[in-house]
């Protein structure tokens, strides 16, 4: 689980600009992000809410953005295994 949220903090700091500008949207210091970021420790899940849902917001605003006609096909679903 810390290498996910590992992950899903990272994309969360790419939206935001950087991990300070991350940090003061959650409302948390710098150094507790970090550790976070390092999968040093588990995030409360406030936070974890809080980062999953600027990244989905950015993820449904890009597919809005989206022109292509087909929907996209990932490996998983192409093979039938989820």
């Amino acid at each position: 689980m810390l290498h996910f949220q590992s992950r899903l903090l990272r994309r969360a700091a790419e939206i935001a600009g950087d991990a300070p500008a991350l940090a003061a949207f959650l409302g948390v210091a710098e150094e507790s992000l970090g550790i976070w970021m390092g999968g040093k420790a588990k995030m409360p899940d406030r936070i974890f809410l809080a980062a999953a849902d600027l990244v989905l917001e950015d993820d449904i605003a890009r597919a809005a953005r989206d022109r292509r006609v087909e929907p996209r096909t990932f490996g998983a679903v192409k093979t039938g295994r989820l």
